[in-house]
Protein backbone atom coordinates (compact mmCIF):
# COMPACT_ATOMS: atom_id res chain seq x y z
CA UNK A 1 0.00 0.00 0.00
CA UNK A 2 1.46 3.21 -0.90
CA UNK A 3 0.96 6.06 1.11
CA UNK A 4 -1.22 9.80 0.65
CA UNK A 5 1.19 11.98 -1.30
CA UNK A 6 0.42 14.92 -3.68
CA UNK A 7 0.07 13.26 -7.42
CA UNK A 8 1.11 15.51 -10.03
CA UNK A 9 -2.33 13.90 -12.67
CA UNK A 10 -2.40 16.34 -15.39
CA UNK A 11 -2.76 19.41 -13.49
CA UNK A 12 -4.61 18.45 -10.63
CA UNK A 13 -2.80 19.14 -7.18
CA UNK A 14 -4.06 17.30 -4.77
CA UNK A 15 -3.01 16.10 -1.07
CA UNK A 16 -3.14 14.34 1.86
CA UNK A 17 -0.51 13.69 4.75
CA UNK A 18 2.26 11.45 3.55
CA UNK A 19 2.24 8.41 5.56
CA UNK A 20 5.74 6.25 6.43
CA UNK A 21 7.48 9.99 6.81
CA UNK A 22 7.71 10.16 10.54
CA UNK A 23 11.62 9.00 10.76
CA UNK A 24 12.12 12.44 8.14
CA UNK A 25 10.10 14.78 10.89
CA UNK A 26 11.93 13.02 13.58
CA UNK A 27 14.51 16.15 15.49
CA UNK A 28 14.34 19.91 15.56
CA UNK A 29 11.68 20.97 13.19
CA UNK A 30 10.41 23.95 14.60
CA UNK A 31 10.57 26.58 11.82
CA UNK A 32 11.23 29.64 14.17
CA UNK A 33 14.33 27.68 15.98
CA UNK A 34 17.97 29.69 15.70
CA UNK A 35 15.73 32.17 13.74
CA UNK A 36 17.30 35.10 15.47
CA UNK A 37 19.66 37.53 13.47
CA UNK A 38 18.61 36.34 10.59
CA UNK A 39 16.97 38.39 7.95
CA UNK A 40 13.85 36.38 6.70
CA UNK A 41 12.72 39.58 5.16
CA UNK A 42 15.02 39.21 2.18
CA UNK A 43 14.02 35.96 1.66
CA UNK A 44 13.62 36.00 -2.34
CA UNK A 45 12.17 33.64 -4.62
CA UNK A 46 13.79 33.27 -8.08
CA UNK A 47 11.50 31.87 -11.56
CA UNK A 48 13.46 29.08 -13.85
CA UNK A 49 13.27 26.62 -16.29
CA UNK A 50 15.55 23.14 -16.58
CA UNK A 51 18.51 26.02 -17.35
CA UNK A 52 18.47 28.00 -14.46
CA UNK A 53 18.04 25.18 -12.26
CA UNK A 54 20.93 23.33 -13.62
CA UNK A 55 22.81 26.75 -13.48
CA UNK A 56 22.26 27.00 -9.48
CA UNK A 57 23.30 23.90 -8.67
CA UNK A 58 26.75 24.17 -10.50
CA UNK A 59 27.28 27.68 -8.00
CA UNK A 60 26.89 25.14 -5.14
CA UNK A 61 30.00 23.20 -6.64
CA UNK A 62 32.04 21.89 -3.68
CA UNK A 63 28.64 21.46 -1.56
CA UNK A 64 26.56 18.78 -0.55
CA UNK A 65 23.13 20.44 -1.86
CA UNK A 66 19.76 18.87 -1.39
CA UNK A 67 16.85 20.48 -3.74
CA UNK A 68 13.26 20.31 -2.04
CA UNK A 69 10.84 19.94 -4.77
CA UNK A 70 7.48 21.05 -3.21
CA UNK A 71 3.99 23.37 -3.47
CA UNK A 72 2.11 25.01 -0.95
CA UNK A 73 -0.64 23.49 -1.67
CA UNK A 74 0.79 20.27 -0.78
CA UNK A 75 0.10 19.27 2.74
CA UNK A 76 2.68 16.33 3.25
CA UNK A 77 5.06 19.09 1.32
CA UNK A 78 4.39 21.97 4.45
CA UNK A 79 4.60 19.91 6.60
CA UNK A 80 8.32 18.61 5.71
CA UNK A 81 9.76 21.79 4.38
CA UNK A 82 10.57 22.81 8.28
CA UNK A 83 12.85 19.78 8.59
CA UNK A 84 14.83 20.80 5.07
CA UNK A 85 15.33 24.08 6.56
CA UNK A 86 16.67 22.67 10.08
CA UNK A 87 18.70 19.98 8.15
CA UNK A 88 20.45 23.18 6.66
CA UNK A 89 20.93 25.24 9.62
CA UNK A 90 22.48 21.95 11.41
CA UNK A 91 25.05 21.38 8.50
CA UNK A 92 25.57 24.15 6.30
CA UNK A 93 28.92 24.81 8.10
CA UNK A 94 29.63 21.15 6.90
CA UNK A 95 29.34 22.11 3.10
CA UNK A 96 25.43 21.31 2.61
CA UNK A 97 23.33 23.61 0.86
CA UNK A 98 19.93 23.25 -0.15
CA UNK A 99 18.19 24.51 -2.72
CA UNK A 100 14.09 25.05 -2.47
CA UNK A 101 12.23 24.55 -5.94
CA UNK A 102 8.45 25.12 -5.76
CA UNK A 103 6.07 23.70 -8.11
CA UNK A 104 3.25 26.31 -7.79
CA UNK A 105 1.88 28.51 -10.57
CA UNK A 106 4.20 31.47 -11.34
CA UNK A 107 1.20 33.73 -10.33
CA UNK A 108 1.48 32.29 -6.80
CA UNK A 109 4.86 33.57 -6.42
CA UNK A 110 4.47 35.14 -3.36
CA UNK A 111 2.11 33.18 -1.51
CA UNK A 112 4.99 30.69 -1.61
CA UNK A 113 7.66 33.71 -0.73
CA UNK A 114 5.60 34.52 2.30
CA UNK A 115 5.79 30.56 2.82
CA UNK A 116 9.60 30.82 2.55
CA UNK A 117 9.49 33.96 4.90
CA UNK A 118 7.44 31.85 7.26
CA UNK A 119 9.87 28.56 7.75
CA UNK A 120 13.41 30.97 7.59
CA UNK A 121 14.24 29.23 4.36
CA UNK A 122 17.84 31.56 3.79
CA UNK A 123 18.89 29.38 1.23
CA UNK A 124 18.34 29.44 -2.61
CA UNK A 125 14.30 29.55 -3.69
CA UNK A 126 13.72 28.71 -6.69
CA UNK A 127 9.86 28.40 -8.20
CA UNK A 128 9.30 27.16 -11.85
CA UNK A 129 8.31 29.37 -14.76
CA UNK A 130 6.60 26.07 -16.31
CA UNK A 131 2.71 27.06 -17.13
CA UNK A 132 2.26 23.44 -16.76
CA UNK A 133 2.47 20.94 -14.78
CA UNK A 134 3.14 18.24 -17.15
CA UNK A 135 6.12 20.63 -18.46
CA UNK A 136 7.49 20.83 -15.05
CA UNK A 137 7.54 16.87 -14.11
CA UNK A 138 9.30 16.37 -17.56
CA UNK A 139 11.99 19.28 -17.26
CA UNK A 140 13.00 18.09 -13.68
CA UNK A 141 12.54 14.48 -14.28
CA UNK A 142 9.83 14.04 -11.00
CA UNK A 143 7.79 11.06 -10.42
CA UNK A 144 4.33 11.10 -9.76
CA UNK A 145 4.05 12.68 -6.41
CA UNK A 146 5.88 15.29 -4.12
CA UNK A 147 7.08 15.78 -2.02
CA UNK A 148 10.25 14.56 -3.82
CA UNK A 149 14.07 15.28 -3.28
CA UNK A 150 17.40 15.20 -5.17
CA UNK A 151 20.60 15.03 -3.31
CA UNK A 152 23.90 15.89 -5.36
CA UNK A 153 27.17 15.36 -4.30
CA UNK A 154 29.98 17.94 -4.46
CA UNK A 155 31.18 17.41 -8.21
CA UNK A 156 27.17 18.50 -8.56
CA UNK A 157 26.70 14.96 -9.59
CA UNK A 158 22.90 14.12 -8.86
CA UNK A 159 22.96 10.80 -6.48
CA UNK A 160 19.94 9.94 -5.02
CA UNK A 161 16.00 10.17 -5.18
CA UNK A 162 13.67 10.73 -2.52
CA UNK A 163 10.05 10.10 -2.58
CA UNK A 164 7.54 8.06 -0.72
CA UNK A 165 6.45 6.48 -3.36
CA UNK A 166 9.78 4.54 -3.40
CA UNK A 167 9.44 2.12 -1.03
CA UNK A 168 10.57 -0.41 -2.55
CA UNK A 169 13.92 1.35 -3.33
CA UNK A 170 13.76 0.42 -6.79
CA UNK A 171 12.87 3.70 -8.21
CA UNK A 172 14.96 5.09 -5.78
CA UNK A 173 15.39 5.98 -1.66
CA UNK A 174 12.50 6.33 1.31
CA UNK A 175 12.27 9.59 2.90
CA UNK A 176 13.50 8.04 5.85
CA UNK A 177 16.85 7.57 4.22
CA UNK A 178 17.07 11.07 2.93
CA UNK A 179 19.48 12.53 6.50
CA UNK A 180 21.46 9.13 6.27
CA UNK A 181 22.40 9.79 2.98
CA UNK A 182 23.01 13.49 3.24
CA UNK A 183 25.69 12.61 5.72
CA UNK A 184 27.68 9.79 4.15
CA UNK A 185 28.16 12.55 1.08
CA UNK A 186 29.40 14.93 3.64
CA UNK A 187 31.78 12.57 4.83
CA UNK A 188 33.09 12.14 1.37
CA UNK A 189 35.81 14.50 0.30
Amino acid sequence: MRPNVLSLPASLLIGMLALGCDAYRQGPANSNDNLAGRNTSQITIEPVDRAGFDRVIAEHAGEVVLVDFWATTCPPCRTLFPHTVSLYRQLHSQGFAVVSMSLDQLSDKQRAREFLSQNGATFDNLISNYPDVEDVVEAFGIPDAIPYFTLYDRQGKLRFRFSPLFEDGKEGEPLDSLEPRIRELLAEK
